[in-house]
């Protein structure tokens, strides 16, 4: 007896049962909002630890600064100091804020103009005047010292006109110091000169004693 086949088989397939041609256990888009919501917080926390390095990094480091001009030689007080603040990645060489204590009582080693950042390197426990070694302080009128231009750490001959002598008379010339050094020039009366030479303390007694009869004459020598 032969079977009944009621209906075509191949048409329900197609037409009457819709099927997923999908890969076996794929999640559908709603499945991933979670995995998104990781990501996006993971990014996010990144960013913020990035910055976070960033900013102390490049942080604000208070550094010592003079808040006026000191003079070679002269005693650093806690009023010529101030803090300024910068923001830099680059190492600095100056003292920090909190190290006033090891800057004030110290001796500047060179000219601080206002706004100067203070380092180890520009201050010392004296005026660095060696034993036997004195400073001579000579107010010179033009000719009196040898160029406008005269400035500290130039070296300089010391001589002395014979009393009632004159500078053509090479015997009422003598030389009393033959290098000397200058440590500070100081413009005075728009023309004249103040200079301070530094020299052994017998050859500054001479020195001062021959300027206050108008007989110092300065040359300035090799080495300037």
């Amino acid at each position: 007896m032969a079977a009944t086949v009621r209906g075509d088989k191949r048409n329900d397939l197609v037409e009457g049962t819709p099927f997923d041609l999908g890969p076996a256990g794929a999640l559908g888009p709603t499945r991933r909002i979670p995995e998104v919501l990781v990501g996006t917080l993971l990014v996010a926390l990144f960013a913020l630890v990035g910055a976070w390095f960033h900013s102390t990094a490049t942080a604000k480091v208070g550094y010592l600064a003079v808040r006026r001009d000191v003079a070679r030689g002269q005693v650093i007080e806690q009023a010529d100091l101030t803090v300024h603040e910068l923001t830099t990645d680059a190492p600095i060489r100056a003292a920090r804020g909190s190290e006033a204590g090891r800057i004030v009582g110290k001796v500047a080693t060179i000219d601080l103009a206002i706004g100067t950042l203070i380092s180890a390197d520009l201050v010392a426990d004296t005026s660095g005047i060696p034993t036997g070694s004195g400073v001579v302080g000579l107010d010179l009128a033009p000719g009196e010292y040898p160029t406008p231009s005269l400035r500290p750490g130039d070296r300089v001959r010391v001589v002395v006109l014979a009393a009632g002598g004159g500078a053509a008379d090479p015997d009422a010339v003598a030389v009393v110091a033959e290098d000397v050094e200058v440590v500070e020039v100081i413009d005075v009366g728009g023309r004249g000169r103040f200079v301070s030479l530094t020299m052994a303390t017998d050859l500054a007694d001479r020195v001062t004693a021959a300027h206050a009869q108008d007989r110092v004459r300065l040359i300035q020598v090799a080495g300037s």
